[in-house]
C-alpha cells in the first residue's frame, strides 16, 4: 500500500571543457559534509566527475570546478587517446581511482595535486567493478590465446588496493561485438562475482558466477524447471546487477521476450532462475541499458532509452519496488528529448537518495547531474478510507471499507497513457464531489480523477510557457513535484482549483550553484462540467520564494467533528516544511484570484528534528498540532518525543486520535487523544502532562514491523498492513469505546449494540453512561424500537450487573465531544443507584415490551428480564408461558391439543428459560406453583432424570389437595405454607365460620412440626380459637427460647401465659441476670422456704457478680451482687469484697462506715493503693508494647498495601494458632487489672488475690521421653540433637510476616493497649478516691503515668501517620516521573487504627494535679 514520494531535487550543471563530452560517470566525496554544504569552503571538493574524454574534476558544493585533469596527458605519448569509463574513491589512500576502456589505471589525489599512473592493461578494460567493502576489484580484460595469438580470449581478475593482481582465470572467447558486464555480490562474508559473456562457440550469453578469493566457477545461468537448460536470450544492452540480501541476494539481468517483449530475470547465487517480472510499462523503441540497486536492495533503478519521433534519443529511469510477489513501478523520471542517462548512481549509505549524470545531445556543452531523495509514504488514503497504490500507469484503488483486499489485488483501477509520478487526495473539506484525487503523470500532465475514471487532464507546459503572465524562465514542467489542492469553487458551470506545489530550479552555468531556495507555485485549473465541453485550462498564478528547500508539502487535516474540526484558516491552506527542519503555514482566501500567503507557524510547533512524514491539524480557535516522523522514525509532537521508534503514525479527527505504529521488540498500535495534545502546555511540568508521554488509551500488540495504512473514518477500524504485505483490518479499544460512546450517547442505539456484540464490550455501558437519561429520558424506548432482532436484547439483559462499569473497567474520556454535560451525567450516575440497577432495567423494559409486543413477538426477552431479576421471578415467567400457551392454544381454530404446554412455542420458552435459570430451581418454582403438567413440562426440558420425577409427580396428583400442597412445600422448604396446608388437613371440610374440634393426635403432629421449623408465631396464629392448645404453643416458645439464651423473650412469655408459669419464668430470670424479676417469682411460690431463700440468693449474687447473665457488666453485676447479699443475707463482708473486685471504692468505703467496719474501711483502701500501683506496672507495659506494634504496623500496612493493588491474596492456608491469636491478646485486655481483685470466698474480705505470671511457675521434666536415652549423661552424644534456634512470637503464634493475619493480629494488639473508655473511668475513679483517704501521693504517680501513657500513644501515631503520608507523596512523585499510574490503596484498617487514642482525663484531676499538696 506504500508509495514513492519525491522529496527533494537538487540540479547540478558544469560546463564543459570539450564540446560534447558529458559525465559517464561521478562519485560523491565521502570526507565532505554532504548534510550542511552551506558552511563547506569553496576549495574543498564535493564531488569528482569523469567524462569520457579523460577529463577528471572536482567539484565544489555550489558547483564551481575547483580543479580539473586531463588523464590522458598523463599517458604515454604514443598512446591514443583513451576513452574512460569508471571512477572510484579509494578510502584507504583517499583517492581517486580512474579506468579507462583501453586499459588504462591512474590514481589521483582528493585535490588532484598527485596523479599516479598505475599501469595499462595492453588489451584494455572492458568492464571493472569493486567488491562491497571496496577491498577488491574485478576487471575483465583481453589475452591472447596460447595457441593462437590473434585470438584475444577474455580474463577475469581480481586486484587489492594496492592494484597487486590476486587471482585470475581465463574466459571462454567471447564475441568482440557483444558487451561484457561484472559485478560483486554484497555479501562481505561470502564473496561472489558474477560475469556476464557472450560465448561465441554456441552464440549464447551465459552468466557465471565465480568465488571472490580463488575466482573458481561455482554456477552458471540456468532455468528454475530443473531441466538444466541454459536461460535463453540474455540481453547485453543492460549491465547485471546484484541485490543485496533484503531481496534475497537475487542477481538481476534482461532477457528478450518474443521480438519487443522485455523480462526482468532474477538469479540466485547458485545461478537458477528464481522469479522475474516484465517490462508492461516501456515502449517498443525502448531499450534498457543499465540496472541499479539501491543499499536497502528495496528499489531496483533501470535505465532506458529510446528515440523520439524526431530521431533524438531520450532518457528514462524507472524505480522497480517488490511487495507480496508483485514487482511495482513506483516512479518514473522521464527526461525529454535529447537528454539520455549516462549513470545512475545510489547513495551508499542514504538509500533513497540516487544521482542521476544526463547528456546533453542538443546542447551539448552543458555537463548536468541531479540528486533525487525519495522517501516511502505508508499508505495514501482519502478520508473516506479509499487507499491509492501507484504500479506504473496504473493506480490501484482499493475501497478499506468495503472489502480488505489485500494488494497486488485491488477493487478498481484507473489507467493512464504514462507513468504515474505522484498521487494526492483531495481534502473532504473542500466538499468537491466532481473529483477527490490528483494525479501527477511522468509526462507532465496533471490528472483530477474520481474512484473510477479520469475526469478532467491539463499539462503543466501550458502554464509554464512564456505566454503566461505567471510563467517563470527559471523553472519548467519538470521541475514541479508534491501536488496538493487547496481550494475549489463552481464558477457557473466550471469548477475552478487551486493546486499548489513546489518547484525547483533548474540547473544553469550562471547560477553559481544550485539554487538554495526553492519556490511555492499556484496554479489555477478551470474545468467545464458540461461533458460536451470537456476543455479545460491551467495558468500560473503565483510563485512565492521560501527560505529554502522544502522537505515536504500537505493538507492540513480535516474532520466533520465539533472539537477537532478545521478553522476556517486551514481550510485553504497547506503545512510547509524546508529541510531545515522549519515549518511555514500556506492560506489563501476564498477568491481564486487572490494570491495566497507564507508565514511561519507557530513557535509551539516547531519541530526537534527534520521530519519527511508530517501531518497538521488547524483547529477551533487557531490552535495549530504538528505531528513529524523522522528519518530516524522519532515521532514528534513540537518539541515534544512521543516515541523513540515509530514505523508510521496517522492523524484521525474524526476518531480524535493520533494512532502510531512503534518499532523494537514490543511493536504495538498506541493512540494519543487529540484533545489532550490541543492542550498540552509545554509550561506546565511533567507530572501534570504524563498523559502525553504515556503508551496512550489501550495499546494494542501488532506484528513487528507492521505499519498503520489507514483509520477509517466510519467505523473504528485501523487498517494494517504486515511486513509481507498482507493488510490486517483491526479494531482497537481506543477506537471502538469512543465511538460505541458517541453512538450511545447520539441514541443510536441499534449501531452501538451491535458494535458491543461484534467486539464483545460489556452492555452494562448502554445504561451506566446515563442512567436517567437511558430509563427516564427515553433511551430504553429508542432502544426497543430500534433493536428489532430478539437476541440482541436476550444477550443485552443477560450482561446486566449491579455496577457502575464506568467507574473501573470503561471510563469516559474527558475529551469526548459530548462532554459538555459531563456534570449533568456525573449528577445522572451519583443519584442513580446501581446496586439496583438490574432490576430497574429489567422492570422498565418489560413494560415497553408488553405495551409493543404482539402475539408473544417480545416473549423471549421478556422471560429473561424475569430470570435476570433478583431475586428470579421465576414464578411470574412460567406464568407468562402458560399464559401464552394457553392463548395460542384457544386460536388453534378447536383443534385438539392433549396441554397447552406441549406445543412447539411452550416448549422452546420453557428451554430458553431453563437455559437462563439453573433448571432445579426452575423446577422447583414450577412445583411450587402446585401445577404438576407444568412442572413436568419444566422437568423435559431440564437435566432431570424421568426416573425420579415421574414418579414424584404421579405420587403428588394422587394425594390430597392440602396434603399434596404439604408434600410440595415440604420439599421446598417453605415451612410457614407447609404449617398452614398441615392445619387444614386436620380439617376435612374446613369452614371458618364454624368451630370445628382438632383431634389431639393431629395437633400432636403440628405442634412437632411447629418446634422442629420453630413456626410459634405462625402456630398461635392458626390456633388462637383454641386456648389449650394456644396455651401449649406459647409454653413451647418460651422453653425455645430459654434453649436459644433468649432469657428477656423468654420471661416475658412464661409471665404472659395464663396462668403465669413462675418455674420457667425464675429460670429465664437466672439467665438473663434479671435478679429483681428473679426474687419476685418467688413471692408467688408458696413452696420456697426461707432458708432454701438465702442459699438461692448467695449463689444468684455471685452469678450475677461474676457475669454469668450476660446483661449487666461486670461492675454493675458486682454492685447488683452486693445488694442482693445485703438485702437478702445481711451479708456485709460478701457486699464489700464484691464492690472491691468492681474497683467500686467509694460504695464500698460508704458501707463500710455505714455498719461501722473500720478494720474493713482500712482493707478497701489497702486494696485501691494495690490497684493504683498495678496501673503503673501496666502503664509502663502498655507503653513498650504499643511502640513496638506500632513500628511492627507501619510495616506491614505497607506490605499489605502493596498486595492489595496488586490483587494478591495470602496462599497459604490460615494457622490454626490463628484462632488463639485474640484470646490470647485479651489476657492483657482492659479488663486484666480488673479481674485482679477478685476475691477467693464469700466470707472473706481480706482475700485479695495477688497478681501471679504464669512464667514464674517452676517446671521440672526428663531431658527426653524415650526409653533408650532417658538417663544419657551429659558426656553422652547418642541422641544429642542440634540446638534450635528460640522462635519469635510471630513464629510461635504461626504468622507468616507481612500477612493478613499478622495485620489483624497487630491490630488487636494496639487496641488491647490503649486504655478505652471504661477503664480509664475506673482509673480517674481510683485517684479521685485515693486523694479522700490521704493517699494523694500515690494518686498523683498514677495521674502522671496515665497522662504519660496517654501522652506517648498520641505522639507515637502522629509521627507514623505523618511518616507515612510522606512516604506516600514520594511514591507518587516517582510514579509520575516514570509515567506510572499511582493509585493510594487504603487498609479497611487504617481509620479505626488512626483513632486509637487514651481519654482524655476529667479537668477536676487536672487541677489537682496542679496544685502542690504537701505529701507528709
Amino acid at each position: 500500500m506504500k508509495n514513492l514520494v519525491l522529496l527533494t531535487e537538487t540540479r547540478h550543471c558544469t560546463s564543459s571543457a570539450k564540446e560534447g563530452d558529458y559525465i559517464i560517470s561521478q562519485v560523491p566525496n565521502p570526507n565532505a559534509d554532504h548534510d550542511d554544504p552551506e558552511f563547506a569552503e569553496t576549495s574543498e571538493s564535493f564531488h569528482y566527475l569523469l567524462t569520457p574524454s579523460g577529463t577528471l574534476s572536482g567539484v565544489s558544493s555550489k558547483d564551481a570546478i575547483t580543479w580539473s585533469l586531463d588523464l590522458n596527458s598523463f599517458l604515454d605519448q604514443d598512446d591514443d587517446a583513451h576513452r574512460w569509463f569508471h571512477i572510484s574513491h579509494e578510502e584507504n589512500s583517499d583517492s581517486i581511482v580512474c579506468l579507462s576502456l583501453n586499459g588504462a589505471i591512474i590514481s589521483a589525489s582528493s585535490d588532484g595535486t598527485n596523479v599516479e599512473l598505475i599501469g595499462c592493461f595492453d588489451h584494455g578494460i572492458r568492464c571493472a567493478a569493486w567488491s562491497a567493502d571496496k577491498e577488491f576489484l574485478a576487471i575483465i580484460t583481453f589475452q591472447p590465446q596460447e595457441t593462437d595469438e590473434s585470438i584475444l580470449i577474455p580474463v577475469l581478475m581480481t586486484m587489492n588496493t594496492q592494484f597487486e593482481i590476486l587471482s585470475e582465470v581465463p574466459l571462454p572467447h567471447h564475441m568482440e561485438e557483444e558487451a561484457i558486464s561484472v559485478c560483486w555480490n554484497k555479501k562481505t562474508d561470502n564473496q561472489l562475482i558474477a560475469v556476464s559473456t557472450h560465448d561465441s562457440q554456441d552464440n549464447t550469453r551465459k552468466i557465471r558466477i565465480f568465488k571472490g578469493d580463488s575466482l573458481e566457477n561455482v554456477a552458471t545461468s540456468r532455468t528454475e524447471d530443473g531441466s538444466g537448460k541454459l536461460i535463453p536470450n540474455i540481453l547485453a544492452h543492460a549491465d547485471i546487477a546484484w541485490a543485496g540480501s533484503n531481496t534475497s541476494n537475487m542477481l538481476a539481468c534482461v532477457q528478450r521476450k518474443g521480438r519487443k517483449g522485455r523480462n526482468i530475470v532474477f538469479l540466485e547465487p547458485n545461478g537458477l532462475q528464481h522469479g522475474g517480472f516484465k517490462l508492461e510499462h516501456r515502449l517498443d523503441h525502448e531499450e534498457v541499458i543499465r540496472m541499479d540497486w539501491n543499499a536497502e536492495s528495496d528499489l531496483l533503478a533501470i535505465t532506458l532509452v529510446g528515440k523520439a519521433n524526431d530521431n533524438l534519443q531520450y532518457g528514462k529511469v524507472q524505480f522497480y519496488h517488490r511487495n507480496n510477489y508483485h514487482w511495482y513501478l513506483k516512479h518514473e523520471i522521464q527526461l525529454p528529448d535529447g537528454v539520455k542517462v549516462s549513470c545512475v548512481r545510489f547513495d551508499e549509505i542514504k538509500g533513497y537518495h540516487v544521482s542521476i549524470s544526463l547528456q546533453h545531445t542538443v546542447d551539448a556543452s552543458l555537463q548536468e547531474w541531479r540528486d533525487y531523495t525519495f522517501i516511502w509514504d505508508t499508505s495514501t488514503t482519502s478520508q473516506k478510507g479509499t487507499t491509492a497504490v501507484i504500479d506504473g500507469n496504473h493506480v490501484n484503488l482499493t475501497m478499506l471499507d468495503k472489502a480488505m483486499i489485500p494488494p497486488p489485488m485491488f477493487a478498481s483501477q484507473i489507467t493512464f497513457d504514462k507513468s504515474v509520478a505522484g498521487i494526492s487526495y483531495v481534502p473532504s473539506y473542500l466538499k468537491c464531489d466532481a473529483f477527490d484525487m490528483l494525479v501527477h503523470l511522468s509526462d507532465n500532465t496533471l490528472a483530477f480523477c474520481d474512484s473510477s475514471r479520469i475526469v478532467a487532464c491539463v499539462n503543466l507546459s501550458d502554464a509554464m510557457n512564456g505566454d503566461n503572465d505567471g510563467a517563470a524562465d527559471h523553472i519548467d514542467a519538470s521541475c514541479l513535484r508534491q501536488f496538493i489542492t487547496v481550494n475549489s469553487r463552481i464558477d457557473g458551470d466550471k469548477i475552478v482549483v487551486k493546486v499548489l506545489s513546489i518547484a525547483c530550479s533548474k540547473a544553469s552555468v550562471s547560477g553559481g550553484g544550485p539554487s538554495k531556495v526553492e519556490e511555492l507555485v499556484e496554479l489555477r485549473v478551470e474545468m467545464c462540467l458540461n461533458e460536451e465541453d470537456s476543455v479545460s485550462t491551467i495558468a500560473l498564478t503565483n510563485c512565492i520564494v521560501l527560505e529554502g528547500k522544502v522537505l515536504r508539502l500537505v493538507n492540513w487535516s480535516d474532520s466533520a467533528d465539533t472539537e477537532c474540526e478545521t478553522s476556517s484558516i486551514g481550510k485553504g491552506g497547506a503545512l510547509i516544511e524546508l529541510l531545515d527542519g522549519s515549518l511555514f503555514q500556506y492560506t489563501s482566501s476564498d477568491d481564486l484570484h487572490v494570491e495566497g500567503k507564507v508565514m511561519p507557524c507557530e513557535a509551539e510547533t516547531m519541530l526537534l528534528e527534520p521530519c519527511p512524514w508530517i501531518a497538521g491539524l488547524y483547529a477551533a480557535g487557531g490552535r495549530q498540532l504538528i505531528i513529524g516522523l523522522s528519518s530516524r522514525f522519532r515521532l514528534y509532537f513540537g518539541e515534544r518525543q512521543l516515541c523513540d521508534a515509530s514505523s508510521s503514525f496517522i492523524l484521525s479527527p474524526t476518531h480524535e486520535f493520533l494512532g502510531y505504529v512503534t518499532l523494537g521488540s514490543r511493536s504495538q498500535l498506541r493512540f494519543l487523544p487529540l484533545k489532550v495534545l490541543l492542550d498540552f502546555d509545554p509550561l506546565m511540568g511533567s507530572e501534570e502532562n504524563l498523559d502525553v508521554f504515556a503508551e496512550g488509551y489501550e495499546p494494542r500488540n501488532v506484528e513487528r514491523g507492521s505499519t498503520l495504512v489507514a483509520i477509517l473514518p466510519e467505523n473504528p477500524s485501523a487498517v494494517l498492513q504486515l511486513p509481507r504485505g498482507n493488510l490486517e483490518g483491526v479494531y482497537p479499544r481506543a477506537l471502538v469505546l469512543p465511538h460505541i460512546m458517541i453512538l450511545i450517547n447520539d441514541g443510536r442505539y441499534h449501531s452501538a449494540l451491535d458494535m458491543m456484540r461484534r467486539q464483545k464490550v460489556d452492555m452494562n455501558l448502554i445504561v451506566d453512561m446515563d442512567p436517567h437519561k437511558f430509563l427516564v429520558g427515553g433511551g430504553l424506548a429508542k432502544m426497543v424500537d430500534q433493536v428489532q432482532k430478539m437476541d440482541h436484547l436476550n444477550l443485552f439483559l443477560a450482561s446486566l450487573q449491579d455496577y457502575d462499569i464506568t467507574e473501573w473497567k470503561y471510563r469516559i474520556p474527558p475529551w469526548l465531544r459530548f462532554q459538555e454535560s459531563k456534570e449533568i451525567r456525573a449528577e445522572s450516575r451519583n443519584v442513580f443507584d446501581f446496586s439496583n440497577k438490574v432490576n430497574q432495567v429489567c422492570s422498565k423494559i418489560r413494560l415497553l415490551m408488553m405495551e409493543r409486543g404482539e402475539s408473544g413477538q417480545y416473549l423471549l426477552p421478556i422471560l429473561s428480564t424475569f430470570a435476570k431479576q433478583s431475586p428470579p421471578q421465576l414464578h411470574n415467567a412460567l406464568e407468562l408461558i402458560k399464559e401464552n400457551a394457553e392463548d395460542a392454544a384457544s386460536k388453534t381454530n378447536g383443534a385438539k391439543v392433549k396441554s397447552s404446554l406441549l406445543a412447539d412455542h411452550a416448549q422452546s420458552s420453557i428451554k430458553y428459560l431453563a437455559f437462563l435459570a439453573d433448571y432445579e430451581l426452575l423446577f422447583d418454582t414450577a412445583l411450587g406453583m402446585y401445577d404438576f403438567d407444568l412442572a413436568k413440562a419444566v422437568a423435559r426440558n431440564s437435566q432431570m432424570d424421568p426416573k425420579v420425577y415421574l414418579p414424584m409427580l404421579k405420587r403428588l396428583r394422587n394425594l390430597p389437595v392440602y396434603e399434596a400442597k404439604y408434600e410440595v412445600d415440604v420439599r421446598l422448604k417453605r415451612y410457614e405454607s407447609a404449617l398452614r396446608h398441615l392445619y387444614r388437613m386436620g380439617v376435612p371440610e374446613f369452614d371458618a365460620d364454624s368451630e370445628v374440634e382438632f383431634s389431639s393426635d393431629h395437633f400432636i403432629k403440628c405442634k412437632r412440626f411447629i418446634e422442629e421449623q420453630k413456626l410459634h408465631q405462625l402456630g398461635l396464629e392458626l390456633f388462637i380459637a383454641y386456648p389449650c392448645w394456644h396455651q401449649e404453643i406459647m409454653l413451647s416458645l418460651g422453653e425455645s427460647l430459654l434453649r436459644e439464651s433468649k432469657g428477656e423473650l423468654s420471661l416475658a412469655i412464661f409471665l404472659s401465659t395464663k396462668p403465669p408459669c413462675y418455674e420457667g419464668a425464675r429460670k429465664a430470670a437466672r439467665i438473663c441476670g434479671d435478679y429483681k424479676t428473679f426474687f419476685s417469682c418467688f413471692s408467688f411460690d408458696e413452696l420456697t422456704s426461707k432458708e432454701d431463700l438465702l442459699e438461692v440468693a448467695d449463689d444468684v449474687a455471685h452469678e450475677i457478680a461474676d457475669g454469668r447473665g450476660g446483661v449487666l457488666s461486670k461492675r454493675d453485676g458486682s454492685a447488683a451482687g452486693a445488694r442482693i447479699l445485703l438485702d437478702y443475707c445481711e451479708d456485709i463482708e460478701g457486699a464489700v469484697d464484691l464492690l472491691i473486685r468492681a474497683q467500686m471504692w467509694f460504695e464500698a468505703r460508704r458501707l463500710a462506715r455505714l455498719k461501722g467496719e473500720k478494720e474493713v474501711e482500712k482493707q478497701i483502701i489497702d486494696a485501691s493503693v494495690s490497684y493504683a500501683k498495678e496501673c503503673l506496672s501496666d502503664f509502663e507495659s502498655r507503653a513498650e508494647n504499643f511502640v513496638e506494634a506500632n513500628e511492627r504496623y507501619a510495616e506491614v500496612v505497607v506490605i499489605r498495601r502493596k498486595a492489595k493493588a496488586e490483587g494478591v491474596a495470602d496462599d497459604d492456608e490460615q494457622n490454626d494458632e490463628t484462632g488463639s491469636l485474640f484470646s490470647m491478646a485479651s489476657h492483657a485486655s482492659n479488663s486484666s487489672m480488673r479481674s485482679n481483685m477478685s476475691a477467693s470466698s464469700v466470707g472473706s474480705v481480706t482475700s485479695v488475690s495477688s497478681v501471679i505470671s504464669a512464667g514464674t511457675a517452676s517446671t521440672f521434666s526428663l531431658i527426653n521421653n524415650e526409653s533408650s536415652i532417658r538417663h544419657k549423661s551429659k558426656f553422652n552424644n547418642i541422641g544429642k540433637k542440634k540446638k534450635k534456634k528460640k522462635r519469635t512470637r510471630r513464629e510461635r503464634l504461626g504468622l507468616k510476616p507481612g500477612s493478613e493475619e499478622e495485620l489483624q493480629s497487630l491490630v488487636t494488639k494496639l487496641k488491647v493497649h490503649v486504655i478505652d473508655a471504661e477503664l480509664s473511668q475506673i482509673i480517674f475513679e481510683t485517684i479521685r478516691f485515693l486523694s479522700q483517704v490521704d493517699k494523694v501521693s500515690i494518686a498523683l504517680e498514677v495521674f502522671a503515668g496515665y497522662e504519660a501513657l496517654k501522652s506517648l500513644v498520641e505522639t507515637n501515631q502522629l509521627d507514623r501517620i505523618q511518616k507515612d503520608a510522606e512516604t506516600l507523596k514520594d511514591e507518587e512523585k516517582i510514579a509520575r516521573k516514570e509515567g506510572q499510574f499511582f493509585e493510594n490503596t487504603i487498609l479497611e484498617c487504617e481509620g479505626t487504627v488512626n483513632d486509637l487514642r487514651c481519654v482524655e482525663s476529667p479537668a477536676l484531676l487536672q487541677s489537682l494535679s496542679q496544685y502542690k499538696i504537701n505529701l507528709y
